[in-house]
C-alpha cells in the first residue's frame, strides 16, 4: 500500500483544497465538489451494446445568510445520491485505487460505496452516497466525506481503456446533467484532450 505522502509525491491524486490538510498515513481524503440526484432509470448490461446511464441533476449548495460565515450546505434527505469528488486522479498502470468512507460520515448515519479506481484510470472520482440517517444529514461545500487508498501490483498492465476514461465528472457518457459541469464550480485541471494536467 503507499502511503499518503507518496500518492500526493508522485501526482497520483490531484486538485487538492488542501495537501496538508487531506494528507492521511494511508491515503488522502476526497472532498465534495457537487451532490447529483438520479431523474431517470439506467439500464446495465453485459456487454455494454444497449447501456444507458441515469440523467442526474445538480442539487445546489445553499448561500450563507449575510449575517452569518457558515459554509454553503446542502441538505440532504434519507436516500441515496450521486457525489462527486474535487479531486482528479491519474492512477500509474502498476496500482489500483480503493475509495473508503470517513468515519466521521458513518457515523453521522450515511456511507459512501464506490467500485475499483483501476490501474490507468485518468480522470474524476464519484462514490454512491448512502443517508441512512432518519434525520438526513446537512453537507458543507468541501466537505471531506471519503478516503482513497492505493494498492501496488505484482506488474504493470495494460491499463483501464473504458468509455470513463478522462472523464471530467462522474455521470455517465450518456447520461445527462440538467446542470452541465461548465455551470459548477469547476476545479478538474482537464485540458482539451481530456488529459489531466498537473
Amino acid at each position: 500500500m503507499l502511503s499518503g505522502a507518496a500518492i500526493i509525491k508522485n501526482g497520483i491524486v490531484r486538485n487538492l483544497r488542501s495537501a496538508s490538510e487531506q494528507l492521511q498515513p494511508c491515503g488522502i481524503d476526497l472532498s465534495l465538489r457537487r451532490v447529483l440526484a438520479w431523474t431517470s432509470p439506467a439500464t446495465i448490461d453485459f456487454d455494454n451494446s444497449t447501456r444507458r446511464a441515469a440523467c442526474t441533476s445538480t442539487l445546489p449548495f445553499s448561500e450563507p445568510s449575510t449575517n452569518s460565515t457558515a459554509a454553503d450546505v446542502v441538505q440532504l434527505a434519507q436516500g441515496a445520491y450521486l457525489v462527486e469528488f474535487n479531486e482528479t486522479v491519474d492512477i500509474p498502470l502498476d496500482c489500483m485505487g480503493q475509495i473508503f468512507v470517513r468515519s466521521s460520515l458513518w457515523r453521522s448515519g450515511a456511507t459512501i460505496t464506490a467500485g475499483v479506481v483501476d490501474a490507468g484510470y485518468q480522470g474524476a472520482l464519484g462514490a454512491l452516497l448512502d443517508v441512512r440517517n432518519p434525520a438526513g444529514i446537512v453537507l458543507c461545500r468541501n466537505a471531506k466525506l471519503g478516503q482513497i487508498t492505493l494498492h501496488r501490483m505484482e506488474e504493470k498492465v495494460a491499463g483501464y481503456s473504458g468509455i470513463y476514461q478522462f472523464s471530467a465528472d462522474s455521470v455517465g457518457r450518456d447520461g445527462q446533467s440538467t446542470q452541465s459541469v461548465s455551470d459548477v464550480d469547476s476545479v478538474s485541471d482537464i485540458d482539451s484532450t481530456g488529459k489531466s494536467q498537473p
